[in-house]
């Protein structure tokens, strides 16, 4: 037993140490869409030969297939591949209705729909789908990128804008008036706020000067003509057309 205890120490004495753990390789997703090439890491931090960083994703535009290197920091370096990139797109067509539009989709056995902010895709953001998809209007236009699935790739996007819905409309304030005291002028009006209610934003002759949910503004004493405006803005970012009131000195 004192024999079993004693040998680690004696092979340290003598130099003999254990094998080291080996490198570790990179672990990375590697995607291709249409022309563009795209490879995240998800273990550790990479770098990726002949990629741009945007975002979490490497990303390099070549139609024809290649091979490149992945090298994970601290770690070691392994070659990947991506085939060339296929040449059509699929067939798309949209049923519209007021508050959704319907995608259809023929030409490949599966594909994709990603948001597209900023004429860019996010890899990461896809949702796969057969045949057709929903897509519900929002506030604002929204646009997609439609990819068609076929040997573990995808095919050209396919870009499509949605029109948005109609705002709600916005109710003004109401009951605005004024008061001057000692100088200072004090704009007041009444609103009963519903659940999607933000702010009040007011204007002085045209120009912002505050945004508030308080019911009133105080503002120094015109010597002049002025006008000031009222508006409610609601979490969307939209205005009511806005109530105007004028000062005489």
């Amino acid at each position: 037993m004192l024999y079993l205890f004693l040998l680690p120490l004696l092979l340290l004495s003598c130099g003999v140490k254990t094998n080291p753990q080996p490198l570790a390789l990179p672990v990375v997703e590697v995607k291709r869409i249409g022309n563009k090439a795209y490879v995240r890491s998800l273990q550790g931090e990479i770098q990726v030969e002949g990629f741009e960083k945007v975002g979490e994703w490497f990303v390099r535009e070549q139609s024809s297939a290649f091979c490149f290197k992945v090298k994970r920091l601290a770690g070691r370096t392994e070659e990947f591949c991506v085939k060339k990139a296929l040449e059509t797109k699929p067939v798309v067509y949209v049923r519209e209705s007021q508050d959704s539009v319907l995608v259809l989709a023929e030409g490949f056995p599966s594909y994709r729909i990603y948001p597209v902010l900023d004429s860019r895709l996010n890899p990461s953001e896809g949702v796969q789908f057969k045949e057709q998809y929903t897509i519900f209007r929002d506030y604002r236009e929204r646009c997609y990128a439609i990819t068609g699935e076929k040997d573990q790739r995808e095919s050209q996007p396919y870009e499509l804008c949605i029109a948005p819905k109609p705002p709600p409309p916005v109710e003004d304030v109401q009951r605005l008036g004024y008061q001057e005291v000692s100088g200072k002028l004090y704009i007041f009006w009444s609103y009963t706020p519903d659940e999607l209610f933000s702010e009040f934003v007011v204007y002085k002759n045209g120009k912002l000067v505050e945004t508030t949910q308080a019911y009133m503004y105080q503002d120094t004493a015109p010597k002049e003509k002025t006008t000031y405006t009222v508006k409610v803005r609601n979490k969307l970012g939209f205005e009511s057309p806005g109530v105007s009131i004028t000062y005489n000195p």
